[in-house]
């Protein structure tokens, strides 16, 4: 699959060649373009400051890890730093300089992601400026029991769109059954579907930048459309993750929809595109899409307008489910009702902390059972508003939990 590539420089997303600060190729906004490739799977998102140790760039690392989902890699050499990331909402942290035993014991397998940065065969890091004597099938070896994946970067050829390093790839497959990503040198879509073909997914930047690969088509070329007649089931579901309704694609249908970023689907029945909510006004804006594990079917996040379901339910299986991330699009809407009493206590601190400190004390100071979930019920709206006041949301308290889950279980030093 395709994992476009950000490297953030200062606050500014470049490409530099062959690792370089004093060689770009590129430089622009980066939470502009994060927004532009959030429609994909998954993204890499490389502090190139951190790896410098020049500074950091942990805010806008949040801020986009908000809108895509985000491998994020540069300068992790503490536990602390780790788990701040996981906590800012990466999906994954890469792990370079600092990818020895005792240092990856310490992390949760599952989120990590070995870069095996080579030039020449040997292992570099610290920002690619320090040379290491271990050669790149050495360090997969040594370290594979450690990871969910690899990332190995062909340094001699990053940002040069000059060639792969097809030979190495191979070596790796041979000796490892971790997830590998390939970065340096891509430049062509033929280059990138024969990384398919191993088993390999292709970090692209400056293929992209520079307009020698259209990455949304290529993305779509990836897909196995043959099993179905030139069909792909795609699931659709809304933002919170609740399931909508079972469409069909075709490769048409899926360019379309990641250009206009709407839910455009192939009938089946009228053998012909048709865009939702065109004629209804129930429209659907693509917000990401997944891949499952053969290529072969979607599952599509959108912003759903109004319902679904042709027949004015809100989806095709089922009434539309409340949840916290519900309630809390309720105190949103809320707010902009300057006559709403939770407009008054969003711009009342006072008031809102009194409220807070009254409804805890009645928690714990409950009756039965009913007065319990009343209570609770009470201080969660409250504290939904504190939540929305301070730029938190409830996918940040679920992140905040998870990851304390996993720190449980590999340092044993948090509550849960």
């Amino acid at each position: 699959m395709i994992i476009p590539s950000i490297d953030i420089l200062n606050g500014r997303a470049v490409k530099l060649v062959k690792g370089d600060p004093n060689n770009k190729k590129f430089e622009t906004n980066a939470l502009e373009l994060a927004q532009s490739f959030s429609i994909f799977p998954e993204i890499n998102l490389i502090d190139l400051d951190a790896a410098l140790g020049t500074g950091n760039n942990i805010e806008l690392i949040r801020k986009i890890s908000k809108i895509c989902t985000c491998n994020v890699g540069g300068g992790i050499r503490t536990t602390k730093i780790a788990y701040d990331l996981l906590k800012a909402g990466a999906n994954k942290i890469i792990i370079g300089t600092k990818a020895d035993v005792e240092f990856l014991k310490q992390l949760p397998k599952e989120k990590i992601i070995i870069a095996i940065d080579s030039r020449k065969g040997k292992i570099v890091d610290k920002g690619w400026t320090n040379e290491i004597d271990e050669t790149t099938i050495d360090r997969a070896n040594r370290l594979k029991n450690y990871c969910n994946s690899f990332l190995y970067t062909y340094v001699d050829k990053e940002g040069t769109l000059e060639d792969i390093d097809e030979n190495t790839v191979n070596e790796l497959k041979k000796i490892t059954k971790n997830k590998i990503q390939y970065a340096g040198g891509i430049s062509s879509k033929d280059q990138i579907i024969k990384l398919e073909s191993l088993g390999v997914d292709a970090v692209v930047g400056m293929a992209y930048y520079e307009n020698k690969i259209d990455i949304y088509e290529t993305f779509v070329d990836l897909l196995n459309f043959k099993k179905s007649m030139g069909l792909i089931p795609t699931i659709v579901k809304n933002t919170n993750g609740q399931i909508l309704m079972l469409a069909y694609s075709n490769r048409e249908s899926v360019i379309k929809s990641i250009k206009e970023r709407k839910g455009i689907y192939f009938s089946r029945s009228r053998q012909e595109l048709w865009e939702k909510g065109l004629t209804s006004g129930n429209t659907q804006e693509l917000k990401n899409i997944k891949v499952d594990c053969d290529r072969d079917t979607l599952i599509y996040k959108v912003l759903q307008k109004n319902v679904a379901c042709h027949t004015g339910a809100y989806t095709c299986f089922e009434d539309e489910d409340f949840n916290m991330e519900s309630l809390y699009e309720i105190i949103e809407s809320k707010i902009s009702e300057s006559n709403s009493f939770t407009d008054k206590v969003y711009n009342d601190e006072t008031m809102l902390k009194e409220k807070i400190i009254e409804e805890a004390d009645e928690v714990v100071n409950f009756k039965n059972k009913d007065n319990l979930t009343w209570e609770i019920a009470d201080l969660l709206y409250f504290i939904s508003i504190l939540m929305k006041k301070n730029g938190i949301d409830y996918k940040d308290i679920n992140n905040e939990l998870k990851i304390r889950n996993l720190m449980k279980k590999t340092i044993n030093n948090t509550k849960l």
